[in-house]
């Protein structure tokens, strides 16, 4: 897995390359600390490389999003693929997150 975090404007996009898993949970919570810390308003979970996500992934964006609701901040998951977007779904989990199409339209979204 590789996480890759830049920033526009007031925003973080951070870029996850890889399975969101129990095997990488922990690399990403790692790498996800700082942003939940800082003085940004929203983050940008681009999620278009992710091929897969269980459990324990969506139990960790499931801890960052409370995290950053109760901080006054915004969340929102990008471009999910078909797949990810079907264990959503299924996990209903869909109407608990903001989804968004592009990195764009999630902050336009997020002001």
């Amino acid at each position: 897995m590789k996480v890759n975090t830049s920033q526009m404007g007031e925003y973080a996009v951070v870029e996850i390359d890889g399975e969101v898993d129990a095997e990488h949970v922990a690399f990403l919570k790692k790498a996800l600390q700082p942003l939940k810390e800082g003085s940004l308003k929203g983050i940008a979970l681009n999620m278009t490389r992710v091929p897969f996500i269980d459990s324990t992934g969506l139990g960790i964006l499931i801890s960052l999003m409370r995290q950053i609701k109760e901080q006054g901040k915004k969340l929102r998951l990008v471009g999910l693929s078909d797949e990810v977007r079907s264990i959503f779904e299924i996990t209903r989990l869909h109407k608990v997150f903001d989804l968004s199409e592009s990195v764009e339209k999630a902050i336009q979204e997020m002001r």
